[in-house]
């Protein structure tokens, strides 16, 4: 029996998928991308199943096996960020930052 997929996993499978470089430059561009395309209830279920993520951090080999064959994420963090919670909470910063734009726009 296959489990449905989570939000989480959606947002890795579908945008940190094995040709997203193909497709951005960068993984902010990645995220942006994300934000742009999803209503505001699949944000904030995302940025909370990533707070989640977050808190069963134990150790970075770990995680790094979580996030890379449970989550399906194709971005090898370890390039750009010393821990994989200092890149997702780069993410919840930047989703932080959106959705107050939503909230407030000039």
């Amino acid at each position: 029996m296959n489990l449905p997929l989570t939000e989480l996993q959606q947002f890795f499978g579908a945008y940190f998928n094995q040709d997203w470089t193909a497709e951005h430059s960068s993984a902010d561009e990645v995220i942006d991308s994300f934000l742009l395309d999803s209503q505001r209830d699949v944000i904030t279920t995302v940025k909370m199943e990533i707070i989640e993520l977050i808190n069963t951090y134990t150790n970075e080999p770990e995680f790094q096996n979580n996030l890379f064959h449970e989550q399906h994420c194709y971005y090898y963090y370890p390039n750009q960020w010393t821990s994989g919670p200092s890149w997702l909470n780069h993410i919840i910063v930047k989703f932080d930052e959106h959705l107050l734009k939503q909230e407030n726009p000039i």
